[in-house]
């Protein structure tokens, strides 16, 4: 099984964290994982797929 990343920061998820994960908002092909922190503090992502940029 392949670990889960968060898309912001790329650490691994833990499954007991408070994490988020949806399709991007522009292409709405690529899943974008968020981790807790991440989402706490509002860091950027980036769309692999179509380079969307979102808080």
């Amino acid at each position: 099984m392949k670990a889960i990343r968060c898309t912001s920061c790329h650490r691994s998820i833990s499954p007991k964290e408070n994490s988020v994960k949806f399709r991007c908002p522009s292409c709405g092909e690529f899943i974008i994982w968020r981790c807790e922190n991440c989402r706490r503090f509002s860091i950027n992502y980036t769309c692999p797929n179509c380079g969307f940029e979102g808080p």
